[in-house]
């Protein structure tokens, strides 16, 4: 008897593996106690979760914030790199034009030369035939009347072109320095907002960095508000399961209490019952009592088997098509709209956008594999994070026309686009559009790391 109620008032409470012995005279003290430290342990871990949900809430928003800007300084880093890539096409085209100006400024020079030689010549043979290089001597050299209106004729036949060549040449030279003084300005000023550009996107891939620094750091900060979350949840949920032991605990000790006290009253009742049968049978010695009857009560133990997880599926691509046609279908289609197709941010994802062919740069290849007969995802549910898991990835030096080509751009594989071959590629834009660019352009070079995946064999 004993034996049961010593293991009735012990009993292991909380997840803690905490042990606590009651009696009859503690038993309740204890428990109200062991409650009272479980709801003061739990009232601060919800204040510090709520502390940090809040944190969390705000660090998202932060986040948000960032990747928006992040995303503004990407588009005006990617169209300062189209400008400077026409300014620099400007200024090569100045430059030519200033050679072959000063090639023709040669070309004059020349017949300004031949032209002297040409007066030369002329006062030569004015000499041989009049005897003087003055054309009054000429005049005063006559014979007669008639030869004097003769040579009168000659002269201002001879003044009259030599004044118009004269002329010829002053207006030749003032051309081409008013040409050669228009190119020089030009090529100036192209050179000079030149600089400015190269200086803005110094300025511009500046900001980038920073931003990206201060994103990063927010997404660590965000990852450990979660992680610290996540470890009170825990502990919020080891103390409810520690008090709902407790309470369990406690409602078994007074279940096995009330059981004894039970017994015990039976058995003092049987005592008395068999003392009064030996007294009526007339047995006057001193009885001990040694047949007391035993309850064996069986305890109930709980068998908790642990199902085996689920073990967790590996991450990969989807299969590789093998629609060989799909890749110049895809390339034939998507080019169709080079230069008729404004970028949308999040466009593409609706049939009126689509009929619209208003893309981003993710639905802009969905949509373009879609229609030669390549799934890569559904309408609305296709971005760059969906895409780059899409195919079998491949090496930046084997990739080849129709892979998938992303860049680094608001964020890692931020943009997408269609391997051409010979270092271009097919894609949407937020500066030109639908357009064909060059993967050696400053911007799209920087932005690029090497990420290709194959999703057409």
């Amino acid at each position: 008897m004993k034996k049961f109620i010593t293991f009735g008032l012990a009993s292991v409470i909380g997840a803690s593996g905490l042990f606590i012995p009651f009696t009859h005279e503690a038993n309740a003290q204890n428990f109200e106690q062991k409650k009272q430290e479980l709801d003061s342990k739990q009232s601060e871990v919800n204040k510090n979760l709520q502390k940090k949900k809040e944190e969390l809430s705000k660090l998202e928003a932060k986040q948000e914030a960032l990747a928006l800007k992040l995303k503004e300084i990407d588009e005006k880093a990617l169209k300062t790199s189209d400008q400077i890539e026409e300014k620099q096409k400007e200024n090569e085209k100045t430059k030519k034009e200033i050679k072959a100006l000063k090639k023709e400024i040669a070309d004059t020079e020349k017949r300004i030369e031949e032209r002297n030689e040409f007066l030369k010549k002329r006062v030569r043979a004015l000499q041989e035939s009049g005897g003087s290089t003055k054309y009054i001597d000429v005049l005063l050299g006559a014979k007669s009347f008639s030869d004097f209106i003769s040579r009168a004729g000659a002269v201002s036949t001879l003044i009259n072109a030599d004044s118009e060549i004269i002329k010829e040449q002053e207006r030749d030279k003032a051309e081409l320095q008013k040409s050669e003084n228009e190119l020089n300005t030009k090529l100036e000023d192209v050179q000079k907002t030149l600089a400015k550009l190269e200086t803005l996107q110094t300025d511009l891939n500046k900001q980038l960095d920073e931003k990206d620094k201060l994103f990063k750091q927010v997404k660590k900060q965000k990852g450990s508000a979660s992680s610290q979350i996540s470890e009170l949840n825990t502990e919020a949920n080891s103390i409810a399961s520690e008090k709902d032991a407790t309470i369990a605990a406690q409602k078994q000790a007074e279940k096995e209490a009330r059981e004894a006290a039970q017994q015990a009253k039976e058995e003092k009742a049987q005592r008395q019952q068999q003392r009064q049968a030996s007294v009526q049978a007339g047995d006057n010695s001193s009885n001990n009592d040694s047949g007391s009857s035993s309850n064996n009560s069986g305890s109930s133990n709980n068998n908790s088997s642990s199902s085996p997880s689920k073990k967790p599926s590996s991450g990969g691509g989807s299969p590789v098509s093998n629609n060989v046609g799909g890749i110049e279908g895809a390339i034939s289609t998507g080019s169709t709209i080079v230069g008729q197709s404004p970028y949308k941010w999040g466009g593409g994802r609706s049939q009126a956008d689509i009929d619209a062919r208003r893309f981003d740069c993710s639905s802009f290849v969905r949509w373009a594999f879609a229609s030669a007969g390549i799934n890569l995802g559904p309408v609305g549910g296709t971005t760059t994070d969906t895409l780059v898991g899409k195919g079998r990835a491949v090496s930046a030096s084997d990739m080849k026309r129709g892979d998938l080509v992303f860049f680094d751009t608001y964020k890692v594989n931020g943009h997408v686009g269609i391997y051409l071959g010979n270092g271009t590629f097919l894609n949407d834009n937020s500066s030109r559009g639908v357009s064909v660019d060059s993967m050696s352009n400053v911007y799209w070079k920087k932005a690029f790391n090497g990420v290709v995946r194959r999703v057409v064999e």
